[in-house]
């Protein structure tokens, strides 16, 4: 009896309690023993906790491989290998469908039922492409194996499922939220141009913005490359706003390709600035040449120079004038042809807030950063003097942005910035608080740090467009600065949801 029947397979998955659940990484397996269910199409179902990194694999390289073994002894093994491809269940009933086969078959889905807390799990549904049965004796004597063939599971997914799913991965590869450390200067350095010459030019500008955001991608990208070896040493568990995009460690992008696209985003902003000196001057090129230095050798490889293990707070300057200062005054440069003492004074708290996000994206990784030999400030400091540096830079931040107006060095519309201060303060009072607690306890500061640098430096940028231009138009661009923050807020609340379901899924 070689070729067993679509029941008698089933009835060989009923009586398994578990299976060896393969996906890819980057062309190398991994595995991972779970109890899962099958239903009568052979469709397996298998649930993680949401944020488990297994999921955000499954969501964007969905080819999955399971196998499921029985046997004491050799010659009583017998085996079902399932292909296919998963899918993370978002629709109701799909997941009370699979929440229903899982809560005998999986203790943790009896744990989270009997609690109430089902909410906190991820079901996946893993739709089988081909099913093959085997028993070792019929397979010694030369019998074929059973095989099932699924052609409708492989027509039900499109080409675009892939593309969408790679897309998604970049995306995460680039930090989104990151980018507006080079959105704020730039824009900055635009409106004090404006607010001086009275004109800009367009191009120059949009030229410039695209630069410097290909500049932060870039460094994202390659601090990725070289911190592949360190981030993949971190046992502590993702952060969402910690530790790298950790699109290697999850096998989504190659590390070859992180490094390779990372490099070629610095290459282009690199010929763009060599556009832009043609064009505005040679007094452009000590910023530029500084950009790619930070950009290159802000971290490194193990036993590789880094400004991070140079000297105490070398780094954080370098993040700071880079991102704060320089980008403000490269900006302002293109459209003048001139560096202005104006210019570098509104920079600074533009550069104090940014170093702060750095600084407060240091504490979760702290303890992992030591062991690996990464070392922040945070790392030769310590915790709590770390945390009194970070509140030094917004008193310092804020003292400035009180003083320039008085002083005559801005216009008194720049108090606007001011109302930002409620997320320093919250920012203050959750570090103040979690500083040395866990990841997740710290995570309303590092969100309240960093929206309040961007919205800081939009009410500063706002604070000079309404010196130069009719009422309207500061009133757009106001408007357009509170919908990017509801969206980097959602995108924050989003990851900061997925953390802590992650922590509270067993409290309940």
């Amino acid at each position: 009896m070689a070729i067993r029947s679509r029941q008698e397979v089933l009835d060989f998955l009923a009586r398994s309690e578990v299976g060896a659940v393969g996906t890819s990484n980057m062309g190398s397996p991994r595995q991972r023993m779970m109890h899962f269910a099958a239903d009568e199409d052979f469709n397996i179902y298998v649930t993680s906790m949401k944020g488990d990194p297994k999921v955000i694999q499954w969501s964007n390289i969905p080819e999955t491989a399971i196998l499921i073994h029985q046997g004491a002894t050799f010659m009583e093994m017998e085996e079902t290998e399932i292909i296919g491809r998963a899918e993370v269940l978002k629709d109701r009933e799909d997941r009370e469908k699979a929440a229903g086969l899982l809560v005998s078959r999986s203790p943790i889905v009896a744990q989270m039922k009997q609690g109430d807390a089902l909410d906190k799990l991820e079901f996946i549904r893993i739709r089988p492409f081909t099913v093959k049965y085997r028993f070792v004796p019929e397979i010694l004597q030369g019998e074929p194996p059973t095989v099932f063939e699924f052609e409708n599971n492989r027509i039900s997914f499109s080409t675009w499922d892939d593309v969408r799913s790679r897309a998604r991965a970049w995306k995460e590869a680039l930090r989104p939220l990151s980018l507006t450390a080079a959105l704020v200067p730039v824009l900055l350095g635009g409106a004090l141009a404006l607010s001086a010459v009275h004109e800009l030019n367009v191009l120059h500008f949009i030229l410039t913005l695209i630069g410097a955001l290909m500049i932060q991608a870039g460094t994202n990208m390659i601090n990725d490359w070289k911190d592949a070896d360190r981030d993949a040493d971190n046992t502590t568990g993702m952060r969402p706003f910690t530790g790298g995009s950790r699109m290697i460690q999850l096998g989504l992008i190659s590390r070859a390709d992180m490094g390779f696209f990372g490099l070629m985003l610095s290459g282009t902003a690199a010929l763009i600035g060599i556009y832009l000196v043609a064009v505005s001057g040679w007094g452009l090129i000590p910023l530029i040449l500084y950009g790619i230095m930070a950009g290159l050798f802000y971290t490194g490889a193990k036993g590789k120079f880094s400004f991070i293990n140079m000297a105490p707070g070398i780094a954080e300057l370098l993040i700071a004038t880079t991102y704060g200062v320089f980008m403000t005054l490269g900006a302002f440069y293109v459209q003048t042809g001139y560096y202005s003492l104006q210019a570098f004074l509104i920079s600074l708290p533009v550069a104090l807030f940014i170093s702060n996000v750095l600084l407060i994206n240091q504490f979760p990784d702290a303890e992992s950063d030591a062991k690996t030999g990464k070392n922040t400030l945070v790392v030769r400091l310590g915790k709590r003097k770390a945390k009194n540096v970070l509140l030094a830079s917004f008193v310092a931040g804020y003292a400035l942005i009180a003083l320039l107006p008085i002083l005559d060095f801005a216009p008194y519309t720049l108090y606007f910035a001011f109302l930002s201060l409620p997320f320093a303060l919250q920012a203050i009072r959750y570090a103040q608080r979690n500083y040395d607690l866990n990841a997740a306890d710290l995570i309303p500061s590092n969100a309240h740090t960093a929206i309040n640098h961007l919205f800081s430096g939009l009410l500063l940028v706002f604070a000079f467009l309404l010196t130069e231009l009719s009422l309207l138009v500061p009133l757009i661009y106001l408007a357009a600065s509170l919908l990017l923050i509801f969206w980097v807020w959602q995108y924050i609340e989003r990851q900061r949801k997925v953390m802590n379901d992650f922590r509270l899924a067993f409290r309940k």
